[in-house]
C-alpha cells in the first residue's frame, strides 16, 4: 500500500509575492517553512519509490528461491545471498528516509516561532496545521518502526531457507509472521494516509486564510 502524498499548495510556497506589508513577516517565514517541508516530502517519496521497486524484485526472487528443490543447494544459497543483500539495501534506504523525515519534523517545529498572524482565523489555521503535521510525523515514525520489524521477520525467513534441517512447519510459521507484520503495517499506513489528508486540508485552509 502506497502512502498518500502531502500536497503543499503552490500559492503557499509563493506567499512572499504580493503580500501586504503587515502580513509580510508571517507569510515569508511560513512560505520558507513549507518550502522546506515540500522539498523533504519529495525526497521521502523518492526513497519510497526505491523501496517499492526493491520489494517487488525481492518478492520475485523469493518465489524463485523457494521453488528450488532441496538438492539445488547452491541455487538456494545464491538466492538467499541476493535476498539478504536486497534487504540490507532497503535498510540503508530506510535509514536515509528516516533522517529526511527528522529534518522535516525539525523544520515544522519552526511554526512555534512564527510571527503572529494578522487575524484570529489565521492564528487558528496555523495552529491546526502545526498539530496535523506533528501527528503525521509521529505516525511516520511508527510506520518506519513497523517496517523495520517486517524486515527482521523477512530476514528470519531467509535464514531458514538455507538451514539444512529446517522443518516445513518452521518455515510456514516464519512466513505467517511476515504476513502478520505486513497486515499490521498496511493498517497503520491507512491511518497515516488519513493523517496526510488532514494535513492537506489544514494546508488548504491556511492557503485560503493567508491569501484573503
Amino acid at each position: 500500500m502506497q502512502k498518500v502524498l502531502l500536497v503543499v499548495p503552490m500559492c503557499l510556497l509563493l506567499l512572499i509575492g504580493g503580500c501586504t506589508e503587515e502580513k509580510d513577516a508571517m507569510q515569508k517565514e511560513l512560505g520558507s517553512i513549507l518550502t522546506s517541508v515540500h522539498e523533504n516530502e519529495n525526497k521521502v517519496m523518492g526513497y519510497e519509490n526505491q523501496l517499492a521497486n526493491l520489494e517487488k524484485k525481492e518478492q520475485i526472487l523469493f518465489e524463485k528461491t523457494v521453488a528450488f528443490n532441496i538438492e539445488d543447494r547452491e541455487l538456494i544459497e545464491s538466492g538467499v545471498n541476493r535476498l539478504t543483500a536486497s534487504l540490507e539495501e532497503r535498510r540503508e534506504l530506510l535509514s536515509e528516509e528516516e533522517a529526511v523525515i527528522g529534518e522535516a519534523e525539525e523544520t515544522a517545529k519552526r511554526l512555534d516561532d512564527l510571527p503572529s498572524a494578522s487575524s484570529d482565523e489565521g492564528t487558528r489555521s496555523v495552529a491546526k496545521l502545526k498539530t496535523a503535521l506533528s501527528r503525521r510525523y509521529e505516525l511516520h515514525h511508527e510506520v518506519i518502526g513497523l517496517y523495520k520489524e517486517l524486515m527482521e521477520s523477512q530476514n528470519a525467513v531467509y535464514e531458514l531457507l538455507i538451514e539444512e534441517n529446517v522443518k516445513r512447519v518452521e518455515l510456514e510459521e516464519a512466513t505467517a509472521a511476515v504476513n502478520g507484520q505486513r497486515a499490521k503495517l498496511e493498517d497503520l499506513i491507512q491511518v497515516f494516509n488519513q493523517s496526510t489528508l488532514e494535513v492537506n486540508g489544514a494546508l488548504k485552509e491556511t492557503q485560503q486564510v493567508e491569501t484573503e
